[in-house]
């Protein structure tokens, strides 16, 4: 039988605590919500998973927190969960808010060391980490990284004290499945037209439950990683698990590659199925912790709480996850609201999300929007997938070309290009990720249909609306906006930023770990940019944030950037507070380097996009580049503005982790009186 990776190779733990506890993965931090069941209370939970053989469970594991202004409290953890000699403890927690920011100090068992996090004001708006891609794809060389952005992240919260951490698709990469499993990777390898003849067993169903449970705790437990060109050990990242809560959605990769973008007869086979359903069960348990049911068992043994108002219940059953899907809802301080759109539940090759489920969503942000009486100046709508990304649908006709069968046929059989298709159905293998695009022609309709409703729904409620994506390996920002038009032959008339509903970015971040494509890949992508025409009223581009590379050299490519990069979001108010080269209200600011946050040290970097190493590496920079480009209008800051600033990573061989951010505002909503609540479609992108 292969080797289950994480469970032999993972780094050893010690029993810690009294009475002692092996703790092999925690804690963990999630928030729940805030203004919700009370007005001035925070909720979350803290979950740890342990080694039964190896604690001391004589006495129920408690906890003790205690914050900077007074408030404490023992708990007790709830069981949620055991299996495979492993428990699954839970503590709720709740945390009266006061006028002051606190500091939250929590022990496990009467540790030596406490962990901590940060609860807002009552009436402050909290400070955001956004990221996605966290993790290695199997052929990646991991020795080629030798930095973390995870330090970087620690280092900034340090600062910033970020009270919530959004994790928007790929918090951990699950395809070594195919590699350390048996019967599974005997599915995987078995020719194509013999894949209906291995049927799922409790065999497989037992080894994927085993390799999600020691694959979640070796890389949220411990950062540790292992794959055919080595391993890696992410100190940081449990570091930041236990010091940020966190909210987090799923993309494939949680899964496995693909899953939902295959052929209904790939995905509708009852491996397929029984993959995703196993790994749905650990993403709520390890992400959202929270037990659900994927075998009908008895429901007194769950802990799935639809009750509880953060969720956003699907219409119905996802057709091969076999749940209802979950959204997420929560408000993040005082002017800004969160919204996590569960994109994979109930995905299938023609669907992302139904319509029936739609409904339920923008119903529910009605509802908060409404009550919140104009207070929501912001809506963070997070959606793995872009939505306003660089077209690729002529690469999807080519690929699915009569022209390419033969090469295609040929590739099955191992004759030539062995990696051209995938082991699941056959198809090229970029194809499943072609068909997780927005842009997709199977998913355009749906996608135009989406936009529409996010612009209705910011006119309505005069709030300003925020795209958060991953899952492409670089950073940039589109932007959807209201189109210039011309009343007279010698006047152009351009609707300003803060009046126009219609001008909705959406930020895109990835990867915080996985490697970025090449600067060629980027540079290929670019000149696929164009401004493309919504519809009648509403065009879409990409934002020229990235005049400079990390290291202050031009780039021509000022859109797209291939470095490892996460997102910080921080609202003015807060932002002035600690960090000196914030926008001062009513200043001007073009997209850009932010200012004296910006290091070089005036030489190139050694590497580039895709872990390339540059040939420049050490030669002196003629000319610094760091100024915004003067194309991009400038946005005026306001109280109220969201700094979000993409900190891309600098040198990946330098073990500092230090990233340089690129920073754009983002005003609030002030509609004007004169904006009509139409925009007929039209669509021509």
């Amino acid at each position: 039988m292969s080797t289950l990776t994480n469970e032999t190779s993972r780094p050893p733990v010690a029993p810690r605590g009294s009475p002692a506890l092996k703790i092999t993965c925690g804690p963990l931090l999630r928030y729940v919500g805030m203004r919700d069941k009370a007005p001035d209370v925070w909720r979350g939970t803290i979950m740890i998973c342990t080694e039964d053989m190896s604690s001391d469970l004589s006495v129920t594991p408690f906890l003790k927190i205690e914050s900077s202004n007074g408030f404490q409290n023992t708990l007790e953890a709830q069981n949620i969960l055991s299996e495979q000699g492993i428990s699954f403890w839970r503590w709720k927690i709740e945390i009266p808010m006061t006028n002051e920011e606190q500091e939250l100090h929590y022990r496990i068992n009467e540790e030596a060391a406490a962990a901590s996090f940060f609860v807002p004001a009552l009436e402050q708006s909290m400070n955001v980490v956004f990221h996605s891609c966290n993790g290695f794809s199997l052929g990646v060389d991991p020795s080629e990284f030798n930095g973390s952005l995870w330090t970087d992240v620690i280092k900034e919260h340090e600062r910033a004290h970020y009270h919530v951490m959004l994790g928007g698709g790929d918090q951990i990469y699950c395809d070594s499945v195919k590699q350390y499993t048996e019967h599974f990777k005997e599915w995987c390898e078995a020719e194509h037209g013999r894949k209906d003849e291995i049927k799922w067993t409790p065999e497989m169903k037992d080894e994927l439950h085993r390799y999600y449970l020691y694959h979640y705790m070796g890389w949220f437990g411990a950062g540790f990683w292992r794959g055919p060109k080595g391993s890696t050990q992410q100190s940081k990242l449990p570091l930041a698990f236990a010091s940020i809560p966190m909210i987090n959605i799923f993309d494939d990769h949680d899964i496995i590659d693909g899953f939902g973008s295959y052929p209904e007869k790939t995905m509708a086979g009852d491996v397929f199925g029984g993959i995703g359903r196993v790994a749905y069960k650990y993403y709520m348990l390890f992400q959202n912790q929270t037990l659900v049911d994927i075998d009908g068992g008895p429901r007194e043994n769950l802990t799935d709480e639809v009750e509880d108002p953060s969720w956003v219940m699907g219409a119905k059953i996802g057709p091969y996850i076999k749940n209802h899907s979950r959204s997420i809802y929560a408000r993040l301080g005082k002017s800004i609201a969160f919204h996590g759109l569960d994109c994979r539940t109930e995905r299938k090759i023609d669907q992302i999300i139904s319509r029936e489920s739609y409904q339920l969503n923008f119903d529910r942000l009605e509802k908060e929007l409404a009550a919140s009486k104009g207070e929501i100046k912001h809506l963070l709508l997070m959606i793995g997938v872009p939505m306003a990304y660089p077209r690729l649908v002529w690469l999807e006709r080519l690929l699915t070309s009569p022209i390419l069968a033969p090469v295609r046929y040929l590739s099955r059989r191992k004759i030539v290009a062995s990696g051209l298709v995938n082991e699941f159905d056959g198809r090229v293998e970029i194809l499943d990720d072609l068909d997780d695009h927005w842009c997709a022609k199977r998913h355009k309709k749906e996608r135009n249909a989406l936009v529409e409703r996010i612009f209705l729904l910011a006119q309505k409620y005069s709030v300003r609306i925020t795209i958060l994506s991953g899952d492409v390996h670089l950073a940039g920002i589109g932007r959807f906006f209201t189109k210039s038009h011309n009343p007279t032959k010698h006047h152009k008339v351009t609707v300003p930023v803060i009046n126009d509903h219609r001008n909705v970015l959406n930020v895109i971040s990835s990867a915080i770990v996985n490697t970025p494509p090449p600067d060629t890949m980027a540079d290929f992508l670019n000149k696929r940019n164009k401004v493309h025409h919504f519809d009648l009223r509403t065009d879409e581009n990409m934002v020229a944030i990235f005049p400079c590379d990390v290291d202050g050299s031009r780039r021509n490519n000022n859109r797209l950037l291939p470095r490892r990069n996460w997102c910080s979001i921080i609202e003015l108010d807060n932002l002035q507070k600690f960090d000196p080269n914030a926008a001062r209200i009513g200043e001007n600011r073009r997209p850009g380097p932010m200012g004296s946050d910006f290091h070089t040290t005036g030489t190139y970097t050694s590497h580039m996009g895709g872990g390339s190493k540059s040939q420049n590496a050490g030669k002196k920079i003629d000319k610094l580049y760091t100024e915004p480009i003067q194309d991009e209008l400038p946005i005026e800051a306001l109280p109220s503005s969201l700094s979000l600033a993409i900190r891309v990573e600098i040198d990946p061989s330098q073990p500092s982790g230090d990233a340089n951010p690129y920073e754009i505002l983002i005003p609030e909503l002030q509609l004007r009186p004169s904006s009509g609540l139409s925009s007929k479609h039209g669509s021509k992108a």
